[in-house]
C-alpha cells in the first residue's frame, strides 16, 4: 500500500492540533476513527498503552471463545512459518478487540510486547486508538493501516492489516490481524490477501467444527434417549453389523453392547424371517418372537424399519424390541385391565360378611386358585378383585371373562388367542389371549358353570400343565396367574348333574367363599345405603343426606333377590327422582313383586310425614361405635376395620364426642 508519509505525517499533526484535517489527506474511516479517539480522550502522544482489564476478566473471555481459539490456532501457527524472519506479528481477538492469540518474534515482537500488544490486552478504539482491528471490526471488512494512520504516535513505525471472522449468521466474532513494520509491510504486499484468505479458512473450520460439535450433541442425544427407553433398541449399518445397542436389548438379546456392537446381526438373531427382513430391506411389524438365552428367555414382539439416505438408498436398519410382559403391563394401564376394589370397599359388619372377607383375605396371602360361589349381585367380582390386590401378584394385571356371555365357539380364542392368520377374520397380527395378559396377575372367570364340558377340558388341561399354546400357535407360553372362578349356583350340584367337569372342580376349588345373599344381611343393609345414599349424592352433585325411619324399614323388609346390585339401583333411582334432601317412602314408588314392577296404589292415604329421619352421621357414627366396641376400644384396630386411616377415624370420634380410654389402644 503506497502512501506519502510525510503528507501524512502532517495531516496527523495537523488533526493532534486542530481536531480536523484539511484536504483529504487521509481516508475518510481513518479521520472518522481519529474524531472518535479524540472524543474518548485518548491521548495521541501516549508512550505505552495501558492494559485496563482485571485477570479474571481475561481469564473468563479466553473461556468464552475457547472455540475460536482451537479453530484458529493451526492457522496462526501455519501462517507463523510462512513469515518466519520477516518482522511480522499475527494476532486473533474477540468481537471486541481482545487479543486471544498472538505469535512472532524479532524486533517487532518485542516492540508489541512492550506496548502491551499482546493476549490479554484489546485493540478497541478505547483503548488503542485507530487500528486494523478496530477498524475491521466496525466495518465488518478487511481493513489496513499503514505508520500515520494510527492515531497513537507509539505505533506509527508499524502498519496492519486485518480480516473479520464470521459466524454460520454471519455475524463478526473476531478479527485476524497481521502487524509488521512500515519497511516490511512495503515489501511483502502480499500479506493483506494472505490475512483475508486464512481468516476465510479459520471461517470455515469454525463451521466444520460447529457441525461436528451438533454431531457429537445429537449423537449423545441419541444416545441418551436410547438408554432411557425401554423398549430394546438395535442400530444395523448397511451390512447388517450392529453399530448401536441399548442397555433394554441387551438384556433381552441376553449380550453386552461391548459384545455385540460390530457384529453381524445373524450372529445374535438366528429367525430366518428376520435376516431376510434386512437383507431385503423390508420392514416387519410386531413380529413374534422369544430371544434369550436357555433358562433367561423372552417372548418380545420385534419391528424392523430399514434406515434410508436422502437418495433412498439404505444405510442401515432399526430394530424395536419390546418384551411381552411391559406390553401386558401397558396394555393393563390403558384398557383398564386393574382391580378398583379392596377388602375394606366392602361395606357390611354382619357375622356372616365378615367371616366370608376373613376367609377370603387368608386364602388371597397363598396365591391359590379360588372358587367365589353366591347369587347374582352379590358382588362375586368385588370380592375377587379385592382378593387379587391382597395377593402377591397384585402389582400384575386383573382380568375378567364372563364365561356364560361368549358363545362357546369364541370363548377358546378370547382365553388362548391366536397366530396371525389362524382362521377367517383373524387379525393380521394375531392376538393375545386372556391367559397371556394376566400372566403375572389374576384371571377372573366369571360363571365358569356356564363354560361348554369340551372348554372345560382345555381349561383343565392348561391349569394341570400351567402353560398353553395360541390357537395355530407353536411356542408354549407359561401360565403365570392365579386364576379366580366364580359361579352363580353351587358347583358342586352342577358335578351332580353332569353340568361341570369334577375334575376341574377339584382343581379349581383349592378354596370355596361363599358370599350370602343380602337376604341374610339385613344387619348390613342400613350400612350399604348409607354408603350408596353418599356415593351416588357425590357423582350425582345431589344433596340428599337423609332417609325417614318408614322408608328404610320398607328396604330392610324387601326379599332383594337382585342382591346388593338391585339395593344399589333402587337407591341411585330414587337420588335420582327426588325432589327433596329426605328419601321417603314415596319415593321408591316402584317395587318388586313376583318379578314386575307395579306402581304403590293411589288410594291407599297417605300417611302424616315422620318430623324426624335416619342421617348419614346416624349410621356412620354406629358403624365407628360397633367397630370400637369389637377391637375392645383399640383406635388403630378399629381403623383398619372401617378402612380409614386414625388421623380420620380421631377426628371423626371428635366429631361424634367419642371418647376411648388412652390404656385400651
Amino acid at each position: 500500500m503506497d502512501v506519502d508519509r510525510e503528507k501524512l505525517k502532517a495531516a496527523w499533526n495537523e488533526f493532534v492540533a486542530t481536531g480536523a484535517v484539511s484536504g483529504g489527506a487521509v481516508r475518510d474511516e481513518i479521520l472518522r476513527s481519529w474524531q472518535r479517539c479524540r472524543a474518548d480522550g485518548l491521548d495521541p502522544r501516549s508512550g505505552t498503552v495501558p492494559s485496563h482489564l482485571t485477570e479474571p476478566e481475561k481469564k473468563n473471555i479466553l473461556r468464552e471463545n475457547r472455540v475460536l481459539i482451537e479453530a484458529a490456532r493451526p492457522f496462526l501457527e501455519g501462517l507463523s512459518k510462512l513469515i518466519s524472519g520477516l518482522q511480522m506479528v499475527l494476532f486473533l481477538t474477540d468481537r471486541n478487540g481482545f487479543i486471544l492469540d498472538a505469535i512472532g518474534e524479532g524486533e517487532i515482537w518485542e516492540y508489541c510486547r512492550q506496548n502491551h500488544a499482546v493476549a490479554g490486552n484489546c485493540f478497541s478504539e478505547e483503548n488503542f486508538g485507530t487500528t486494523a482491528p478496530s477498524l475491521a471490526l466496525k466495518l465488518g471488512t478487511p481493513y489496513q493501516i499503514v505508520a500515520e494512520e494510527h492515531y497513537l504516535q507509539v505505533i506509527h513505525l508499524a502498519s496492519c492489516a486485518a480480516a473479520p471472522i464470521h459466524d454460520k449468521h454471519n455475524n463478526v466474532i473476531g478479527t485476524l490481524d497481521i502487524t509488521s513494520t512500515y519497511e516490511s509491510a512495503q515489501k511483502h504486499p502480499h500479506t493483506f490477501g494472505m490475512i483475508v484468505a486464512a481468516a476465510r479458512a479459520i471461517e470455515n473450520q469454525l463451521r466444520v467444527t460447529e457441525e461436528l460439535r451438533a454431531l457429537e450433541i445429537a449423537s449423545h442425544y441419541l444416545r441418551s434417549a436410547m438408554e432411557t427407553m425401554v423398549d430394546g433398541l438395535v442400530i444395523l449399518d448397511e451390512k447388517g453389523d450392529i453399530t448401536h445397542i441399548n442397555r433394554a436389548a441387551e438384556k433381552i438379546l441376553a449380550v453386552r453392547s461391548g459384545e455385540a456392537c460390530g457384529k453381524n446381526i445373524r450372529g445374535i438373531l438366528n429367525s430366518t424371517e428376520i435376516l431376510t427382513a434386512v437383507a431385503t430391506n423390508r420392514p416387519l411389524d410386531d413380529h413374534e418372537i422369544i430371544l434369550g438365552k436357555p433358562g433367561r428367555q423372552e417372548r418380545c414382539l420385534l419391528t424392523l424399519n430399514p434406515i434410508v439416505d436422502p437418495d433412498s438408498r439404505k444405510v442401515g436398519s432399526l430394530i424395536v424390541l419390546r418384551e411381552f410382559k411391559k406390553i401386558q403391563s401397558l396394555v393393563k394401564q390403558v384398557a383398564g385391565f386393574d382391580a378398583r376394589y379392596r377388602f375394606p370397599d366392602i361395606r357390611g359388619t354382619g357375622r356372616g360378611i365378615r367371616k366370608t372377607i376373613g376367609l377370603a383375605k387368608r386364602v388371597a396371602e397363598t396365591g391359590s386358585n379360588v372358587v367365589i360361589c353366591g347369587e347374582s349381585g352379590t358382588g362375586k367380582e368385588m370380592l375377587a378383585q379385592s382378593i387379587h390386590n391382597h395377593g402377591p401378584r397384585a402389582a400384575g394385571p386383573f382380568l375378567g371373562l364372563n364365561c356364560s356371555a361368549i358363545p362357546n365357539d369364541l370363548i377358546e380364542s378370547e382365553l388362548f388367542g391366536y397366530e396371525a392368520g389362524t382362521f377367517t377374520g383373524a387379525l393380521a397380527s394375531g392376538k393375545p389371549g386372556r391367559f397371556e395378559l394376566a400372566n403375572g396377575g389374576t384371571l377372573f372367570l366369571d360363571e365358569v358353570n356356564g363354560m361348554s364340558l369340551d372348554m372345560q377340558a382345555k381349561l383343565l388341561r392348561v391349569l394341570e400343565e400351567r402353560k398353553f399354546l395360541r390357537l395355530g400357535g407353536k411356542h408354549c407360553i407359561p401360565l403365570e396367574a392365579t386364576i379366580i372362578a366364580a359361579s352363580n349356583r353351587p358347583l358342586e350340584e352342577e358335578v351332580e348333574k353332569g353340568n361341570f367337569r369334577s375334575d376341574l372342580y377339584y382343581r379349581l376349588n383349592v378354596v370355596e367363599i361363599v358370599i350370602p345373599p343380602l337376604c341374610e344381611r339385613k344387619e348390613d343393609i342400613e350400612i350399604l345405603i348409607g354408603y350408596f345414599m353418599e356415593e351416588i349424592g357425590n357423582r350425582l352433585k345431589k344433596d340428599v343426606t337423609e332417609i325417614t325411619p318408614e322408608a328404610m324399614e320398607y328396604l330392610k323388609n324387601q326379599p332383594w333377590p337382585g342382591n346388593v346390585r338391585q339395593l344399589k339401583n333402587w337407591i341411585e333411582r330414587a337420588i335420582t327422582l327426588a325432589e327433596d334432601t329426605v328419601l321417603s317412602l314415596e319415593d321408591f314408588s316402584r317395587e318388586q313383586d313376583g318379578g314386575r314392577a307395579v306402581r304403590m296404589e293411589k288410594s291407599k292415604p297417605a300417611r302424616p310425614r315422620q318430623t324426624y329421619s335416619i342421617r348419614l352421621s346416624e349410621v356412620e357414627s354406629t358403624m365407628i361405635r360397633t367397630a370400637l366396641e369389637e377391637c375392645g376400644g383399640n383406635v388403630s384396630g378399629a381403623a383398619r376395620k372401617l378402612g380409614i386411616s386414625r388421623d380420620t377415624l380421631y377426628r371423626k370420634m371428635k366429631k361424634y364426642e367419642m371418647t376411648v380410654q388412652k390404656s385400651v389402644e
